[in-house]
């Protein structure tokens, strides 16, 4: 997958939603054959909620999906190399 492909409504590439995971750590990463099948759903939170309760369930019961999906979507409106969340508030 070409790391400027987008979802279904416009919204980032897989490359570019596996970087912000990492950044907001969640230790998740969607591969080609997970983003085939998360493509076929509309919309960042019915993906991550499908995601979660297909291969980890066990976070549903620490995350919504629509949080997770504000968070990422939060971070995905950043430029590239802002700091996000505590991170941000440490000192240099």
């Amino acid at each position: 997958m070409d790391r400027n492909e987008t979802t279904r409504d416009g919204s980032a590439g897989r490359d570019a939603l596996n970087a912000v995971f990492w950044d907001l750590g969640l230790r998740f990463q969607w591969d080609p054959a997970t983003w085939s099948v998360l493509m076929q759903l509309e919309g960042l939170p019915a993906q991550i909620a499908y995601y979660l309760e297909h291969w980890q369930p066990h976070l549903l019961a620490v995350y919504e999906p629509a949080f997770l999906a504000s968070l990422v979507e939060s971070r995905l409106a950043l430029p590239p190399n802002s700091r996000f969340g505590l991170e941000a508030m440490a000192r240099a």
